[in-house]
């Protein structure tokens, strides 16, 4: 039995007369406990599969670059869980023309292959298991069981190394020339990984490296992980020039320390259920934090205040036709700070923008730091969803919390008079007011005219 029993966990039980030296024999793969790869008995009872798992270490001996390094998707899409990605790569097709599906659809199958523990076995179909990276945590992902694990990185890579291990010793002996190849690439992992590590956590080639040098990236910059992490979100989104710009910016960012957001961040994740749905979290968040500084659910907040009595810089930039809000970096050399944008026609430039921008990072610092970011992270660009859809529920509720929209709607005339009252007190945008009485109980009691607005507010990013 190899990994952990509340995660990924291997199950062999290998023929000691296995003259071929291939791996043959019984195997299962578990999620927390649950079977998801395993046969069936004559009974319907669920049974281990016969295998030669010889194939499993090929495969993880090919994809360990990939596996251990690679934290995004190779499509402008971000899924809340990794089981999602192919669905929302075809949604994304429905509207693209047949050349670029055809490229797109390479690039997909492609990451597949690299990521789903189910492309091991050649010749069986088996459920898709696929495992990412994201930073310190890592999501394995089953779409037959409709359930996503999150773990820590450290403890999916061990398991995944020693289920390696063990089937590359039973491998060892081998004069097949499939064990031997599995065995020689399975050995191979750690210098083909180190060979690719640089293109892997920046998402750059070494081409489009080389260009960004040329507008000012050092290479020593390359070695630092806030800039390669702020280098990997922003690639796609912003041109070259205004990605040097923005990396220029994190490395001229002093290191501080931060001992009131230390303290508080270590207080807030020994409570955290991870379980609870993201959303979830970022609402328990909220009004956690409130309590704990002594705020009510009726009191204006200030992010900006927090964040600097926490040491946290915020340092304000001006990037036009730039879609970045901000970047939030931290690590050895740099940070915590955060960079927003504030030209004209972004988000943030509008106080109440602003002020929910910096709310959003500030999620981020409590939760991320030692685990989805450890390096950084960029709102507008290629981050991941599943901590961007907590850092946006606490930001909204820690801004104005659904309670109070509750209350506030309860004792007004109509929904218009409702929200003028919580815009002019809490300073935020029809925008994020619509997303709180949309969550709160008291959409049940609006009016379908006044349901209707709220949509419209949703879907047409009001700053104000």
């Amino acid at each position: 039995m190899i990994g952990h029993p509340q995660g990924l966990r291997f199950e062999f039980a290998l023929d000691p007369n296995d003259t071929r030296g291939l791996a043959w024999g019984e195997g299962r793969l578990l999620l927390a406990g649950e079977p998801i790869w395993f046969g069936e008995g004559s009974a319907g009872n669920k049974t281990s599969l016969q295998w030669t798992w010889v194939d499993l270490l090929e495969f993880l001996g090919r994809a360990w670059p990939w596996l251990i390094a690679e934290e995004g998707y190779p499509l402008p899409v971000q899924p809340l869980y990794p089981a999602f990605f192919l669905p929302e790569a075809e949604r994304r097709w429905a509207e693209l023309p047949d050349t670029q599906i055809d490229d797109e659809e390479a690039l997909a199958h492609r990451f597949l292959a690299r990521h789903d523990l189910a492309a091991a076995l050649k010749g069986m179909f088996l459920p898709a298991v696929i495992v990412l990276r994201q930073g310190n945590t890592g999501h394995i992902s089953a779409a037959t069981l409709c359930k996503t694990l999150i773990r820590p990185w450290r403890e999916i890579e061990d398991t995944l190394e020693k289920a390696g291990n063990y089937l590359a010793a039973a491998c060892e002996e081998s004069t097949q020339s499939r064990a031997q190849q599995a065995c020689a690439i399975w050995h191979q992992r750690e210098e083909r990984r180190a060979q690719l590590e640089l293109d892997l956590t920046t998402g750059h080639t070494p081409e489009e490296r080389s260009h960004l040098e040329t507008l000012g990236v050092t290479r020593e910059n390359w070695q630092i992980p806030e800039i390669r992490a702020a280098a990997r979100m922003t690639r796609g989104v912003v041109t070259p020039e205004h990605q040097a710009i923005l990396l220029a910016e994190v490395a001229r960012t002093p290191r501080c320390v931060t001992p009131k957001l230390d303290a508080l961040s270590a207080s807030c994740l020994e409570k955290l259920r991870e379980r609870d749905k993201p959303h979830e979290q970022g609402y328990w968040l909220a009004s956690w934090l409130r309590g704990k500084l002594g705020i009510d659910a009726f009191s204006t907040v200030e992010p900006r205040d927090f964040l600097s009595d926490w040491a946290v810089q915020v340092q304000e930039i001006e990037l036009e036709k730039c879609p970045i809000e901000a970047i939030t970096a931290w690590g050895d050399q740099h940070g915590p700070a955060i960079l927003i944008n504030r030209a004209v026609g972004c988000r943030s430039a509008h106080e109440y923008g602003a002020r929910a921008t910096l709310a959003h990072e500030m999620a981020h610092l409590l939760l991320d730091r030692d685990a989805a970011f450890p390096a950084g992270e960029v709102l507008g660009g290629r981050t991941p969803e599943y901590p961007e859809k907590r850092a946006r529920a606490f930001a909204a509720e820690f801004l104005v919390p659904r309670c109070l929209v509750e209350k506030i709607i309860r004792e007004s005339h109509s929904l218009e008079e409702a929200v003028q009252v919580l815009q002019h007190e809490n300073r935020v945008s029809k925008e994020l007011l619509a997303w709180q009485i949309h969550n709160s109980s008291a959409y049940d009691s609006l009016m379908e005219s006044e349901k209707i607005i709220l949509e419209q507010w949703k879907m047409s990013a009001q700053f104000i």
